[in-house]
């Protein structure tokens, strides 16, 4: 079985902004699919999202729930291979992951996140990892003495405990109760283990053949919906679909017994079922994971493991070692604001600190003691310069990773990432054969560079308006994260306009771009959209009306109510999520 991706924006790892490198230039139309209010400004940007009222939107209630008609979506969604690892863990009860996810082929991310199911395939190779890995657990729970009384208690007699754990265990596997077919099925391939295996432990060899076959199911392997009674132009969820869905969101993985609990007590039928379960998960350490790895996906931290910098006499910190540490910062400092303050993508862009162990402090100029011997170098917050520094944006990792292996910065990298990342600005990507930027000249900026090579077609048609005025505000704070205000003798100029909200807004520096973006409905409209993909599981697009209307009313929620966990109780109890497409 092999799905055929879905429409979405590519992720910016290394490879994929390569051509970015090179002075890019632009093609086609642009835009970004008319936006969540089905306008376009100038610089590509939404006008009146988020319900604000602008150009003759409809005003929506950012208070109010998210309702409307559900998009079209799979109802056959692959778990991916954190899922898949998070999942087997949390069935067996383990402490920590097996690991034999590694073993898998590496998923292609074609779209923006990774929890995109509709979109990752089964191949012949990949069908092989799954059916490698799936008798690695059966051989390891049935002859662990730990293990196996998990998936299978005793019982008065063995034939009562092997229907109890296919049954129970199962139930738990396939994330619904077994049918009366599914257990005469499972009981007929359990006593074949005997005669199959023949280790002389004939329950073990039950347990292990029934595993095996557990383990291997699309059941499993899948997130199936088979729900197909129309209401209203809706199809609800049943209990156990809902219990997925809410737990592949919010935790990337299985139901857990108290949800599994509440769909069978058909618990999970009201918006304020839903948000109470949603709210625990949320809570949770896995859930507090997911938040994590939403941001680390939306942000290209992984880009951060390529960060190589020269050798610079005055800042011999940096060494590949930082590598890491500059992850921890922004991570450590998303989970402060979502979770300690309860504050949402505002703060994450204007915040004037951020989170430093005793590596990174460095960077800052400030002083974070080293931990003694063997223990954690735990982040702490510290306050920054807020006429230097704002948020996400202006964080070591960010800084340097768009740059050079010196102090020289990628002025076209940190725009088309500000630009489509946090703008959604629909950006086309360059035409072929354009040649790569020219040396920087001593007495030259970066800038003037820049400017002079992308003035002309085809770079005009998106560096001065859509690209250039974004990379050009963060030009204070050079490829090692150093604020400056001259470079090769001249000075910086940090100034720029771009439209943001479908209104020209003209800044002198990061803080006050970043500020105003943090401030605008367009900004929020994009953090929502992003949200809903990583949650919902598929590319949203603003090109069709259920996903316009669900962005419009995220977006004005999230601008309202400046809460990321309040977005996400809003997002997992919209109709869109609650229901499927007919």
């Amino acid at each position: 079985m092999k799905f055929v991706s879905d429409t979405g924006r590519c992720s910016k790892t290394l490879s994929s902004v390569l051509p970015w490198l090179l002075v890019a230039g632009c093609s086609g139309a642009v835009g970004n699919n008319g936006g969540p209010s089905g306008m376009t400004g100038a610089g590509g940007g939404n006008v009146g999202a988020g319900g604000s009222g602008a150009g003759g939107i409809t005003m929506v209630d950012p208070n109010a729930p998210i309702s409307g008609m559900p998009a079209v979506s799979s109802r056959l969604v692959r778990l991916n291979s954190k899922q898949w690892e998070n999942s087997v863990q949390d069935l067996l009860h383990l402490a920590m992951p097996l690991g034999y996810s590694s073993a898998f082929v590496k998923e292609s991310l074609e779209t923006s996140f990774d929890t995109n199911g509709s979109i990752l395939e089964i191949d012949t190779n990949q069908w092989a990892g799954y059916r490698r890995a799936a008798l690695q657990v059966a051989a390891l729970v049935s002859r662990d003495a730990k293990l196996l009384p998990q998936v299978a208690p005793p019982a008065a007699d063995a034939t009562t405990r092997a229907m109890n754990f296919i049954s129970n265990f199962g139930g738990r596997v396939f994330r619904r109760p077994l049918s009366a077919a599914d257990i005469s099925r499972y009981v007929a391939l359990f006593n074949q283990g005997a005669t199959q295996i023949a280790s002389g432990d004939a329950f073990a060899d039950g347990v292990e053949m029934v595993l095996r076959a557990f383990f291997q199911s699309p059941n499993f392997l899948y997130r199936i919906e088979t729900s197909d009674t129309v209401v209203a132009g809706k199809i609800p969820l049943s209990d156990y679909e809902m219990a997925s869905r809410l737990s592949y969101s919010l935790t990337n993985s299985t139901p857990d017994d108290t949800l599994l609990m509440a769909a069978a007590g058909k618990m999970l039928t009201t918006r304020d079922a839903v948000v109470a379960q949603a709210q625990r998960l949320l809570a949770s350490p896995a859930g507090q994971a997911m938040v994590s790895d939403f941001h680390y996906q939306l942000l290209h931290l992984d880009n951060d493991d390529q960060i190589n910098k020269n050798p610079n006499t005055a800042l011999p910190f940096f060494t590949p070692d930082l590598n890491a540490a500059m992850k921890g910062e922004t991570l450590a400092f998303v989970q402060d604001i979502v979770f300690n303050q309860n504050k949402g993508l505002a703060e994450m862009l204007t915040a004037p600190y951020t989170f430093a162990n005793s590596q990174v402090a460095k960077i800052y100029g400030a002083n974070v003691p080293a931990p003694a011997a063997g223990q954690p170098d735990n982040f702490v917050k510290i306050p920054l310069d807020p006429k230097q520094r704002a948020g996400l944006f202006t964080q070591a990792g960010y800084l340097t990773f768009y740059a050079d292996t010196g102090a020289t910065t990628n002025i076209i990298l940190r725009g088309v990432h500000i630009a489509e990342d946090v703008l959604c600005v629909d950006i086309p990507p360059p035409p072929a054969n354009v040649p790569p930027l020219t040396t920087l000249l001593p007495t030259s900026t970066n800038r003037q560079r820049v400017e002079q090579q992308t003035k002309e077609s085809p770079c005009n048609t998106c560096h001065p308006t859509l690209i250039n005025p974004l990379g050009f505000a963060l030009e204070n704070l050079d490829g090692y994260a150093q604020f400056r205000t001259m470079e090769n003798g001249q000075p910086i100029d940090a100034s720029g306009t771009y439209n943001i909200d479908g209104k020209d807004v003209s800044f002198n520096g990061a803080v006050p771009l970043l500020t105003t973006i943090g401030q605008s409905q367009q900004a929020h409209d994009c953090y929502a959209q992003h949200l809903a993909e990583y949650l919902y599981g598929r590319a949203v697009t603003p090109s069709t009306d259920a996903d316009k209307n669900l962005i419009a009313q995220a977006g004005a929620h999230a601008k309202a109510n400046p809460s990321a966990k309040d977005l996400i109780l809003k997002l997992v109890s919209a109709d869109e999520f609650m229901n499927r497409a007919p």
